[in-house]
């Protein structure tokens, strides 16, 4: 059902100027009025909605924190307010840091508490596994201490995880706070050791579950580190017919990857490294690195600000006239471094449904080595990357929703990550959608109407293991719309 807010009665923004000079930009954090106040991120100035006159259209649209896009009818604090405290910074991004025993993550993690590199990290290191955070930096390093977290002298902070993730990140977000309010700086980001887990699924899951955690964190992207001198034997290391290839499903989650060690690995091993890497993951960028000589030129800053699970962002982005393309992001990292007004707050005319799982509220609508040579082998694992197009057609909105579950109920635990930009037809309108997922846990948001000169284009990459590529080419160009 429709959610109803406090009745409106000024005037709506819609009947002045879209040339008013409005108090947030895109990307501002704010909070909305929607029967409670929310948070959530600007995504579009002068929004209108499919199917209203050109002359209608309402000063923000807003993407909610776990939530749809819904718009405000007014650039006024009864229904859109500037964020307060330590959220008005946005939320803290959070990167899963994953590797192979002997990777580099231990190097990398004591680089970034222990030098002065201008940001400041929490590190978050999981008691059981193989990474040791250096005890002497935290036994002597000049440091004050909160509780189990270990304040260091760069400004960074590590706290030591045994069962409970959710209360290491809350007491993280306490320290801040009171730091903060101090007048220390803000908090860069949190980074998750994961060692012995080659899934960070129930990481993410972590971030949907709890409340406090939703609302003062965000996951940013997975952070993968790769031995490149080891990682073919591992990758190709023989295992039971039933077995995951740990390597590869590494790989595979990777929204970024530091291929460590190329110093110690000739150019043939290093090329067919990559090759064997983008066989498993077409998309991922990958930045050559020496860890244990040269950490200090890994730029810290671009690898933990991934904003890869980030729907507003890639609202905004698509929100232009460029063609749909999710497959370019490999080039940026590889060598050189890569109700009208609805009563008082927001709300849409129509409820467009969401396709890919039965939640409404995810919806639109109701308020919501030195080598010796190397041959180019094809290493052949059961984990790969795919792509599903469709250019100048629409996808039916019922078709899709039916195709996506589909896959979700026979292969989620299968269905690493997934991600896309859909054309839907709506009525007499062409609307964007935003989808995006890890194994049984899909987003889609509505973004706006197709832009106008765009080609209209729906492109969703899926990453896991045994998919069955011609299946789901077949059953996807199914959904077209008649």
């Amino acid at each position: 059902s429709r959610q109803r807010v406090t009745q409106n009665t000024g005037r709506p923004d819609s009947e002045m100027s879209a040339t008013k000079e409005l108090r947030f930009a895109v990307g501002d954090r704010v909070e909305c009025n929607v029967g409670e106040w929310r948070h959530g991120s600007v995504v579009k100035h002068w929004y209108r909605e499919p199917g209203w006159p050109k002359e209608k259209v309402m000063p923000y649209q807003v993407k909610l924190d776990a939530g749809p896009t819904i718009y405000a009818p007014q650039d006024d604090d009864r229904f859109i307010k500037k964020v307060t405290g330590i959220l008005a910074l946005g939320k803290i991004p959070v990167t899963v840091l994953t590797g192979f025993l002997g990777a580099g993550k231990t190097t990398l993690l004591n680089y970034i508490l222990k030098e002065q590199h201008g940001k400041r990290y929490a590190v978050i290191e999981n008691e059981f596994g193989d990474v040791a955070i250096d005890n002497q930096l935290l036994d002597l390093a000049k440091r004050e201490t909160m509780e189990s977290i270990t304040i260091l002298d760069n400004g960074c902070l590590c706290c030591t995880v045994r069962d409970d993730l959710v209360a290491a990140i809350k007491e993280i977000v306490k320290a801040v706070e009171e730091r903060y309010a101090k007048g220390h700086p803000m908090l860069d980001g949190i980074l998750i050791e994961t060692t012995g887990m080659a899934d960070p699924g129930p990481i993410i899951k972590t971030f949907s579950m709890d409340e406090v955690v939703q609302r003062f964190c965000k996951i940013d992207g997975i952070l993968t580190v790769v031995d490149c001198k080891h990682f073919l034997t591992q990758l190709n290391r023989e295992r039971p017919d039933d077995a995951v290839n740990e390597p590869a499903q590494q790989v595979g989650f990777a929204d970024k990857l530091l291929l460590n060690k190329v110093d110690v690995c000739d150019r043939d091993l290093i090329d067919e490294t990559i090759r064997s890497i983008h066989e498993i993951n077409t998309f991922v960028p990958i930045r050559e690195c020496s860890l244990s000589t040269e950490p200090g030129a890994v730029p810290i800053g671009e690898l933990l600000a991934i904003d890869a699970f980030d729907a507003a962002k890639l609202i905004t982005q698509q929100s232009g006239k460029d063609d749909v393309d999710l497959t370019k992001g490999r080039e940026e990292g590889h060598g050189e471094g890569h109700g009208d007004s609805h009563g008082g707050g927001h709300g849409h005319d129509d409820g467009h449904e969401c396709g890919g799982c039965d939640d409404a509220g995810h919806g639109h609508g109701d308020g919501h080595g030195h080598g010796h040579g190397h041959s180019q082998t094809k290493h052949d694992t059961d984990i790969k990357s795919m792509v599903l197009e469709m250019k100048g057609n629409k996808l039916d909105m019922h078709k899709f929703k039916q195709f996506l579950n589909g896959i979700l109920e026979e292969r989620s635990q299968d269905l690493y990550r997934y991600k896309g930009v859909l054309a839907m037809q709506q009525r007499n309108a062409t609307l964007m959608y935003i989808l995006q997922g890890v194994h049984d846990m899909p987003e889609l948001t509505f973004s706006s109407e197709w832009p106008e000169g765009k080609p209209v284009k729906t492109q969703i990459v899926l990453i896991g293991r045994k998919l069955d590529e011609a299946k789901y080419q077949k059953d996807f160009a199914a959904c077209a719309s008649k």
